[in-house]
C-alpha cells in the first residue's frame, strides 16, 4: 500500500471515529438520558394513577369517616369547646380511677397555618398503673378529636403501685367551610 493510501484511509478512519463520538454525543447520550428520565416519569404517574384510583375506591368509606369526625368536631366558641373538654375529662377520669390534681387549659384556640386550630390543656394526676392505662385508652378511644401530646409517669412509692402522672393533651378543630375535604 502506498502512503497516500494509508494516509486516505487514516483520514477515513480517524473521520469514522470523530463521526462516532458526536454521534454518541450529541444524539444517543442526551436520547438515553431522556428516555430514563421519561421512564422515571411514567414510573411517578403510574404511581400516582394508582393511588388516586385507591382513593376513589375508597371514596365513599373516606367520606363516611370524614363526616363522622366532622360531627366530633369542637365548638368555635372557647367557652363552649371549655365545657366539652371539662365535661370529657371528667367522664375519662370516672371511668378511670384517676384523681385529678391539676387542669390547666390554654385560655384560647391556638390557629395554625394549615387551617385548624387546638386548644391544649395540661393535666395532672394520681392513680395506679391500671387507672392511668384505663385514662390513656379511655382518651384514645373516645371520639372527640383530642391527642396525648406527652406523658409523664412518677412513682409515689417504693414499689411503684402508686403514680403520679402529668399529660399535655391537645384537641382539634377543623373548620366547618373553607377547609380542605377529602
Amino acid at each position: 500500500m502506498k502512503t497516500e493510501q494509508r494516509l486516505f484511509y487514516l483520514k477515513i478512519a480517524t473521520a469514522g471515529v470523530v463521526g462516532l463520538f458526536l454521534l454518541d454525543h450529541i444524539v444517543i447520550t442526551p436520547a438515553t438520558s431522556s428516555w430514563r428520565e421519561q421512564s422515571a416519569r411514567l414510573d411517578a404517574l403510574r404511581v400516582n394513577v394508582q393511588r388516586g384510583e385507591q382513593l376513589l375506591d375508597r371514596e365513599k368509606s373516606i367520606r363516611a369517616k370524614w363526616a363522622d369526625m366532622m360531627k366530633a368536631n369542637l365548638p368555635d366558641e372557647v367557652s363552649a369547646t371549655e365545657n366539652q373538654v371539662f365535661k370529657s375529662l371528667e367522664r375519662w377520669a370516672l371511668n378511670s380511677g384517676i384523681v385529678f390534681t391539676s387542669l390547666t387549659p390554654t385560655p384560647q384556640w391556638v390557629a395554625h397555618d394549615e387551617g385548624y386550630k387546638t386548644y391544649e390543656c395540661r393535666i395532672a394526676g394520681t392513680g395506679n398503673q391500671q387507672t392511668v392505662a384505663r385514662f390513656i385508652y379511655e382518651l384514645e378511644s373516645d371520639r372527640i378529636p383530642v391527642n396525648l401530646e406527652n406523658c409523664e409517669l412518677t412513682a409515689r412509692d417504693a414499689h411503684g403501685d402508686d403514680l403520679a402522672f402529668t399529660a399535655r393533651v391537645t384537641f382539634l378543630r377543623m373548620p366547618e367551610t373553607g377547609g380542605r375535604t377529602p
